[in-house]
């Protein structure tokens, strides 16, 4: 069954059969009130996507031009489509969704290039932009997010 998440998805499946109990409800509750908040986010980060991505790749191409030569059209799409899924997951809530359309398959792509030092850094100064363009507001909705992939590269580097 598809609902709104991952998280109502499997609610719902539970709930085969049976009324939502008071925390299944609180947790929609929780969903509908934060829904305009999300709504806003997901709108500043399609206005304001390809600024943000190309403002971190010109500081990512001061400190490695030659990486940025070589590879930035590629990292220009990886971080648009990174973008794209963080706006829509922001929107439904959910990061299960996140994690399933993007992080797997961003982390697949890096290690076989093994360029995650360059990837955290690039994603840091996404950060940086986002907190420059975004409400408070907004980041706050986006930031788990984009903390999940720095996370994610660093561990590879470490």
């Amino acid at each position: 069954m598809y609902t709104i998440n991952h998280k109502f998805s499997e609610t719902c499946i539970a709930a085969d059969g049976r009324y939502l109990n008071a925390s299944e409800i609180q947790s929609l509750e929780k969903y509908i009130s934060t829904y305009k908040g999300r709504l806003n986010a997901y709108q500043s980060l399609h206005t304001n996507s390809n600024q943000i991505v190309l403002g971190s790749l010109k500081k990512l191409a001061k400190k490695y031009p030659d990486l940025i030569r070589s590879k930035g059209k590629r990292c220009h799409y990886d971080m648009t489509t990174t973008l794209r899924y963080m706006a829509l997951s922001v929107l439904r809530d959910d990061e299960t969704f996140f994690q399933d359309s993007v992080v797997i398959w961003l982390d697949s792509v890096l290690v076989a290039h093994q360029k995650h030092h360059h990837c955290a850094e690039a994603y840091r100064y996404l950060l940086e932009e986002m907190s420059q363009q975004l409400s408070g507001s907004a980041l706050n909705f986006v930031r788990p997010y984009t903390d999940s992939i720095i996370q994610l590269f660093e561990s590879h580097v470490n």
